[in-house]
């Protein structure tokens, strides 16, 4: 059997203000820590980028080090936990790193008022796990005592082994996301190979079933009245703070709409077929502005930002995450024309596809929903990668059966 890594979600009730408080100081050191080995770290990597300085030290280890002496000269952080304030540095070396290799720029520094309170219980603590009755859990937070963990369907991994906790505020309460390792079973793959259309709020599959996302229109209207609220109230009032909760709120609601949603999704693919087929999107260049510039103004500026909003609700790179590890395999295949080409005969003209949702082929007359066609188009590329024929080849169909559920050696 192998091991993989499952996530589980708790609430936690911290029971006492006084664990709640010191939560809060763990969080808050965490931060101190990002920001003070940040500023540290700064000069160092402006003077190595300008070929003036030694690279920085990136590694966690060299990270703790220095960690250790800030510590035993900051007398308030000697109360807190150290083990959870010192991971930090295992999230600020991994960003370092990414910035000396130039994948992304120098970490940016965390804000009381922005940055989402949260500090990480690392597998070098012991996590350690209890269970209280089919409903409720309890946590050892080190310097804080037990906390009780409370999911409403159980815990669903409580034979697996907990490896690591993150906990986080959302603005409302402390939720626990604890990583266990489980063995697993290997999936049964009986060849079945399915199609994945991702569009705009839904989802289509070769087999002709469309998963649309719930309706959040009164929800994003609410927000955005929330929001103009907001923004004419004096900062700092109490008025605008109890605005700012609502807000924080209906934000809440929406984030656990659209992740059920994709949980909920992704659960039905996986349990019809054991190779999910994708298109390899590029979703940051799909959702470049389209305002333009001053001498060449954009065109349907509007129309683009709305369509970017959907594609940021349909959340095109979470469904890929979960599909991942919910599937036996997840294929990419080049995007390219597989919402022109008919699946019928393999015509490919732009034609085609008149309407957003209608598909109608110029040459042979065959008509379907056009994200049905093109996850049928997205599936054959899929077979040609399975059977060797390499991901990019055209869309066109050598033999019609290729289209029934085939199974792959």
């Amino acid at each position: 059997m192998a091991k993989e890594i499952r996530t589980v979600e708790f609430v936690v009730l911290p029971v006492t203000k006084a664990k709640a408080s010191k939560m809060f100081q763990t969080a808050g050191a965490c931060r101190y820590v990002w920001n003070h080995f940040r500023e540290k770290n700064l000069a160092d990597y402006q003077a190595f980028k300008n070929g003036k300085g030694e690279q920085p030290k990136t590694s966690y280890f060299s990270l703790g080090v220095e960690f250790t002496k800030l510590r035993r000269k900051t007398e308030w952080m000697r109360e807190l936990p150290a083990n959870p304030v010192k991971y930090t540095l295992k999230y600020f070396a991994d960003a370092l790193r990414e910035a000396m290799e130039g994948k992304k720029g120098f970490p940016k520094p965390k804000s009381r008022k922005r940055t989402v309170p949260s500090f990480t219980i690392p597998s070098s603590c012991g996590v350690r796990i209890r269970k209280t009755n089919k409903k409720y859990s309890s946590l050892l937070i080190p310097l804080v005592g037990w906390v009780t963990l409370a999911r409403g369907g159980g815990n669903s991994q409580e034979e697996g082994e907990p490896k690591q906790v993150v906990l986080r505020h959302d603005g409302h309460r402390w939720r626990a996301i604890v990583f266990y390792e489980v063995e697993v079973e290997e999936r049964m793959d009986a060849g079945e190979v399915l199609g994945v259309d991702m569009n705009a709020r839904q989802v289509a599959t070769s087999d002709g079933d469309f998963y649309y996302l719930p309706d959040l229109e009164k929800k994003e209207k609410r927000r955005k009245w929330y929001q103009r609220k907001m923004a004419r109230q004096v900062k700092g009032s109490s008025r605008r703070k109890d605005t700012k909760r609502k807000l924080a709120k209906v934000s809440r609601k929406i984030a656990n709409t659209r992740k059920d949603w994709i949980h909920q999704t992704t659960k039905e693919i996986s349990e019809k077929c054991g190779t999910v087929v994708v298109e390899d999107l590029k979703v940051k260049n799909m959702m470049a502005s389209a305002k333009g510039t001053i001498e060449n103004p954009g065109k349907n500026v509007r129309q683009k930002a709305g369509l970017n909003r959907a594609m940021l609700d349909t959340a095109f790179g979470k469904i890929r995450k979960n599909l991942e590890y919910k599937c036996g395999r997840v294929i990419e295949v080049n995007p390219a024309y597989t919402s022109q080409t008919c699946s019928e005969c393999g015509h490919t003209d732009k034609e085609n596809r008149k309407t957003q949702a209608r598909f109608l082929c110029v040459s042979c007359g065959f008509a379907s929903n056009a994200d049905t066609n093109a996850a049928i188009n997205i599936r054959r590329l899929g077979m040609a990668h399975l059977h060797g024929e390499g991901s990019g080849i055209s869309t066109v169909p050598m033999n019609r059966e290729i289209d029934t559920r085939l199974s792959y050696g």
